[in-house]
């Protein structure tokens, strides 16, 4: 797995799924932040999010942007590269410049190949406007997605990747939208 040395949220040892929320609860090490209005309407599973909203097009696009910006980083394992910022903020920079960091400090140079994003879906809208919060879920495969030493080698770290249930809090930033917190869990959970 190439993101496996840091978390943002975790799975129980058992692999449940510890899925975000938006409002103000703690998922793991990540907090979801701000809290919506009462007027905020909640999607949930029994009212199905309409995929071509404004919001959930929005939560797809920079979903994906941050997936982009992950795999163009973490080619060069160059911690210091900017591009997590253009997607990511708060816990959800801090668990992927933390993971190229350790990469690259471990002797990783490069990362080949890109992560299969098999589904996402919007699967909650919170709010509205400037205080809105997507979540994005997504089946992830990373089998495909490897890293490598300075001489060429392919790392193996015991875990050949596969596909993993994974989550993404979207929120507005900035007049655009950045993805604040990021749940991974560990392969086989979806």
């Amino acid at each position: 797995m190439l993101l496996a040395t840091a978390s943002c949220a975790s799975t129980s040892s058992g692999g449940a799924k510890t899925p975000l929320s938006p409002g103000p609860s703690t998922t793991g090490t990540a907090t979801t932040g701000a809290t919506p209005t009462v007027s905020a309407t909640v999607s949930s599973p029994s009212t199905p999010v309409d995929q071509n909203s404004p919001e959930a097009q929005a939560g797809i696009v920079t979903y994906r942007a941050m997936w982009a910006d992950v795999v163009k980083v973490q080619a060069t394992m160059n911690d210091n590269d900017l591009t997590l910022s253009h997607h990511l903020v708060g816990d959800a920079l801090t668990y992927f410049h933390s993971a190229t960091h350790i990469n690259r400090l471990n002797g990783y140079v490069s990362a080949k190949g890109e992560p299969k994003l098999l589904d996402p879906v919007v699967t909650h809208v919170v709010g509205s406007g400037s205080s809105v919060q997507i979540v994005v879920t997504d089946c992830v495969d990373d089998s495909g997605y490897t890293k490598y030493t300075s001489d060429g080698t392919k790392v193996n770290d015991g875990d050949p990747g596969g596909r993993r249930f994974t989550q993404a809090l979207v929120v507005p930033v900035d007049g655009g939208y950045k993805v604040k917190t990021f749940a991974y869990s560990r392969t086989g959970t979806c």
